[in-house]
């Protein structure tokens, strides 16, 4: 078996059962699907992969007895799996198997190659557009071999000073090789994951110790938001404080989001995603002994755009007061002079409203798109105009530095 494709879910059976039936279409056969069921009732999925499903490909985890911490769903995937090489996506996700057609082309240019990274299309659901949403589409399909120094001083350093460090070099909506997994667990603590922020947890794990690294332009799955996922909170403080309050719940016995001596709560309003993607790279350096000087002055600036990307003058207003309390108190108030949001906030007119290629990436109104309902009919619509994979995998194209 080459590819595993974990989908960790909980209580989002429909969406899940989309993504199911979206990658049973694929004729690629050196792949599996294991499912891992977290939800409250286990009937929905369990009767669907009775009376449904009729394909070896794919394999359901039940329910245990109590409800697991995320970050315990996804830990008891990784012994489950038979492939070479190991991906995650979310239930409200898809994931196209023939990117183990570009690995394979990868691997035999590269022998050491242990992560395998890929541009990711997003999609919001028909469920999840209480304002005006764009979907993105990558276009290019280059292929990268990644600045190892580069990308750990972006990760844990936050070099780039922007609202999220580097991401994707990792398990989730990527490839690891389950040869570094395993070294991971010896390595860390005995787990595959520790921290409750997952993903960024790999990431900095696999960035740190993966010996070669690839980057592929080419989108091979869509990033999708239904209404109850994390993302979709974005668009709402209402919805992050419902979800950030779920997650809290919880989160049992296992590392908390925030240390004591980094005090930005992902509780501060409308600052979930960004204060646990920097509380997961921060408790990683530290607890790892993983050098991240300067991240400090960087965090500043990265959470002054997190500032001016808000909607409202009212958001904002919260946002910055929340990260003045989080710097005041951070490291008894060092970094306070370098978090400098502007005193007046003009929120953007035209967020969300202007379509088009920008950055080598194209947006599209999901309004227009009534006939495009999943992650996967929007994949198929972008398909029309990315890069195919036959052309990708028989490439003569030299690896760009």
């Amino acid at each position: 078996m080459y590819l595993t494709i974990c989908i960790p879910t909980r209580n989002r059976q429909r969406y899940c059962i989309e993504a199911i039936k979206a990658i049973a279409e694929s004729d690629e056969t050196d792949f599996e699907v294991i499912v891992a069921d977290n939800s409250d009732d286990a009937s929905i999925l369990g009767d669907y992969f009775r009376t449904e499903v009729n394909d070896s490909r794919f394999r359901l985890l039940p329910p245990t007895d109590t409800v697991m911490p995320m970050v315990d769903n996804w830990e008891r995937t990784i012994p489950e799996v038979r492939g070479r090489w190991i991906s995650m996506i979310g239930d409200d996700d898809h994931m196209d198997p023939s990117v183990l057609q570009v690995i394979r082309r990868y691997e035999r240019e590269q022998p050491e190659l242990e992560v395998v990274a890929w541009g990711r299309m997003n999609y919001n659901w028909p469920d999840n557009r209480t304002i005006t949403t764009l979907a993105a589409v990558p276009m290019g399909h280059a292929t990268h071999v990644p600045d190892k120094k580069i990308v750990r001083d972006q990760l844990y350093r936050w070099s780039q000073r922007e609202k999220r460090p580097i991401g994707g070099l990792g398990i989730y909506h990527g490839a690891v090789r389950r040869s570094l997994m395993e070294r991971i667990k010896r390595k860390y603590s005995n787990r595959y994951f520790e921290n409750p922020t997952v993903d960024f947890d790999n990431i900095c794990k696999a960035v740190h110790e993966a010996k070669a690294m690839v980057f592929c332009q080419r989108p091979f799955s869509v990033l999708g938001a239904c209404a109850a996922s994390n993302s979709a909170s974005t668009q709402s403080f209402e919805a992050m404080q419902k979800l950030v309050d779920e997650f809290y719940r919880e989160l049992g016995s296992h590392e908390r989001i925030e240390d004591e001596d980094f005090p930005f709560s992902p509780r501060l309003p409308g600052l979930a995603i960004i204060t646990s993607i920097a509380s997961a790279t921060w408790w990683f350096c530290r607890k790892y002994g993983v050098d991240n000087e300067g991240f400090q002055e960087n965090f500043a600036h990265s959470a002054v755009h997190e500032c001016l990307s808000s909607r409202t003058v009212e958001e904002y207003r919260i946002k910055v007061e929340g990260f003045r309390q989080g710097f005041a108190a951070f490291e008894g108030g060092k970094w306070s002079s370098h978090f400098n949001p502007p005193a007046e906030f003009f929120p953007s007119t035209a967020q969300n409203e202007l379509c088009g290629v920008h950055k080598n990436t194209m947006y599209i109104r999901e309004s227009g798109l009534e006939k495009v309902t999943t992650p996967a009919e929007f994949y198929h619509f972008a398909e029309a105009f990315v890069m195919p994979v036959r052309h990708l995998v028989s490439a003569r194209q030299a690896f760009a530095a």
